[in-house]
């Protein structure tokens, strides 16, 4: 096994101190001086025992002891309480509460009901609720004098208002509501607020915010330019790249979901990559410098950030885009893992509480899987399967060419996509209650037509920008061809039988120590590269599997 990946990467020790110190700080507290003083002597030892090459080993527990007691302090300082149980078990009660949106989830234009995430900035002392914390708020239209102001809800914006005031309990049943509880939950949400008094703005938005709105609006009819009557195709494009899930039916977001296609319509990687490309192509086009380029393409792949609401998936992406694309403007090694484990750290380290997010976990350990897995493995596939091996390439003909060239992309897109799906399923297994092995294939068949759509958006926003409105609407049809090609085959393989397992009752502990093996046993290959063969590459997946089949054996 010969890695396409640099996994040498000194600051992974950093991050596994993170992680262990954050865990530590969410279920056990301890004394800050202790902390800190376990923390010291242990960063003396480590600087004692640094350039001894005898007792690495002794260096870095010595380090990770460190870093881990350091972040056990900072996670303390940092993470959010959370509430005692025997407040979540009262009943709810009336409340007036100050609040600031953070997100807008569903806005107030179609349902009259917006709702998303604010913190609260004021609230009585017998509310249970304290400021700085966060809540679901839900803002019932009110009459129509106030109208205007409640359809213009949007982040930055700050209210004031009496609602009622209601505990977020564990789910008991296995419905669209709990999971939405349980996603609540786990990023530190644990009251929801349903507003039945007047509503008081006490600030408005900061100029910028409302720029950024305004822009995502103007995006969402530049999407919509030419569009047919009584068609859906509209509204899959405009969440697809604009990340407003509300567009879709409700149909429309349960086969997505279930095939393991929903992905698509969070603005995360596969976005800020195929955007991050397209401006990175266009500078090269106009003859921009390659050292230039990300200081030109950055501002302009947050900007589309910030537009589309600046979820944390989105900014979990640019971060890594921004590490990733930012060396080659500093002549630096380039390194998709060393620059995946920053973000990471400075994800964490901005916001503790995503430790917990499922949209952090499936992104990071998603990306992980294919940089340490998926690439090697398309390494090894093309090896072993290369047409015309005994045939120099230079004599090859057109159609020799054209085949070698569809076949490299093929195994590319299998070993993308069997790698991704390896690190999801046991998080969906445990999590998410089902396991999606057509997955794997029809991710390798959408991957290309979500890009091509991507980049379809992305033109025409530019051409409409550049006031070429009939050209954005040619472009516009072109994308909901691809669209409507989409949706027939998540259709399709919606219906094939064995295309989802039900996985009801799976442990979720099996989920995270069946990812925990399997990156370690990773890690462990590329260190030990340069003595396994190529059936080495296969014992990771038989790790994920093996231990997938047996929870669901013994579900059943």
């Amino acid at each position: 096994m010969t890695p396409t990946t640099q996994v040498r990467a000194p600051i992974l020790s950093l991050l596994l101190g993170l992680l262990l110190g954050l865990i530590l700080a969410r279920h056990c507290s301890a004394p800050l001086p202790l902390l800190l003083c376990v923390a010291c002597i242990g960063s003396v030892a480590a600087l004692r025992l640094a350039g001894n090459e005898r007792l690495q080993w002794l260096w870095m527990l010595c380090f990770l002891i460190s870093t881990t007691h350091c972040c056990w302090a900072y996670g303390q300082l940092r993470l959010p309480a959370k509430p005692q149980a025997y407040n979540l078990t009262l009943p709810a009660r009336e409340a007036q509460l100050a609040i600031e949106i953070q997100s807008v989830m569903q806005p107030g234009e179609r349902y009259g009901k917006p709702s998303g995430l604010a913190r609260v900035l004021d609230a009585p002392i017998t509310s249970r609720i304290h400021p700085g914390e966060q809540i679901y708020f839900k803002l019932t239209l009110p009459p129509a004098a106030e109208q205007t102001a409640a359809l213009n809800i949007q982040r930055g914006l700050q209210l004031q208002t009496t609602g009622v005031l209601t505990p977020i309990l564990p789910p008991a049943t296995n419905s669209d509501e709990d999971d939405f509880e349980a996603y609540l939950q786990s990023i530190g949400v644990h009251y929801r607020f349903d507003r039945t008094g007047p509503l008081q703005t006490l600030r408005a938005p900061v100029a910028l915010d409302r720029f950024y709105t305004a822009l995502n609006q103007r995006f969402q009819a530049t999407l919509r330019l030419g569009a047919p009557k009584n068609s859906e195709l509209p509204n899959v494009y405009v969440a697809m790249l604009l990340g407003r899930k509300i567009e879709l039916s409700k149909a429309q977001i349960e086969r997505y979901r279930m095939t393991g296609t929903m992905h698509f319509f969070a603005i995360s990687g596969l976005h800020i990559g195929v955007i991050a490309t397209v401006i990175a192509q266009f500078l090269l086009l106009i003859r921009v410098p390659r050292a230039v380029g990300p200081w030109l393409g950055l501002p302009l792949v947050y900007l589309y950030v910030e537009i589309t609401g600046g979820a944390p998936s989105a900014m979990r992406a640019f971060l890594m885009a921004a590490f990733f694309w930012s060396s080659f403007a500093c002549q630096r090694q380039r390194s998709p893992f060393s620059a995946l484990i920053c973000s990471a750290i400075l994800v964490l380290i901005i916001d503790p509480n995503q430790l917990w997010s499922l949209g952090f976990q499936l992104s990071y350990t998603v990306v992980l899987s294919i940089l340490l897995f998926g690439l090697p493995l398309h390494q090894v596939l093309t090896r072993r399967y290369q047409p015309y091996r005994w045939l120099p390439e230079q004599d090859w003909n057109p159609r020799q060419r054209a085949f070698a060239w569809s076949l490299d992309k093929v195994l590319l897109l299998f070993a993308i996509s069997f790698s991704a799906w390896l690190a999801s399923t046991p998080l969906s297994a445990g999590l998410f209650e089902f396991v999606a092995p057509g997955a794997i294939f029809l991710n390798m068949l959408l991957v290309y037509l979500v890009a091509i759509v991507i980049s379809g958006g992305v033109i025409s926003l530019a051409c409409a920008t550049a006031l070429l409105f009939g050209l954005a609407g040619f472009v516009n049809h072109s994308a909901w061809t691809v669209i409507y090609l989409m949706d027939h085959m998540v259709i399709f393989c919606a219906q094939l039988p064995g295309a989802i397992l039900p996985s009801e009752g799976f442990s979720a502990a099996l989920s995270y120590s069946a990812l925990c093996v399997y990156f370690a046993t990773l890690l462990w290959l590329h260190r030990r590269a340069a003595r396994l063969q190529g059936h080495a590459m296969w014992l990771p997946p038989l790790i994920i599997i093996s231990l997938v089949t047996t929870g669901l054996a013994v579900i059943d």
